[in-house]
């Protein structure tokens, strides 16, 4: 096989692969770092550097009118963070802060892709 064909083979596989990422794998590689995604225990919540993300998705649900709103707004917003366009209280903003904006390490599609997961999951 020739080496120009093996490289084409290569960039196929790899794209195939990383436009087949679910939701919940995304998720669990790039936001249960800081977001726990189940219920936290007592001594877990000590350390806790941003809110679970069951309580995040429930609560935007409740924030919001519709799953296409619902995943606009999680796909903007994880990109973009601003406290001026968060859903959250005062006191969650003081505890753990902004969360850092996602842009340069997931794409749009797959910031997509996460938020359609937490609608559907939570």
């Amino acid at each position: 096989m020739s080496l120009k064909r093996c490289i084409i083979l290569a960039a196929a596989a790899i794209s195939w692969a990383f436009a087949g990422s679910s939701g919940e794998d995304l998720m669990t590689k790039h936001c249960t770092s800081c977001h726990m995604a189940s219920n936290p225990t007592a001594e877990k919540v000590k350390h806790m550097v941003a809110p679970p993300m069951w309580g995040v998705a429930r609560h935007l649900k409740k924030s919001l009118k519709s799953k296409e709103e619902y995943i606009d707004f999680v796909s903007r917003y994880i990109m973009n963070p601003s406290k001026e366009r968060s859903l959250f209280n005062k006191e969650a903003i003081e505890r753990f802060g902004l969360m850092p904006s996602m842009k340069g390490t997931i794409s749009e599609d797959e910031a997509k892709k996460i938020a359609e997961y937490l609608y559907n999951t939570y």
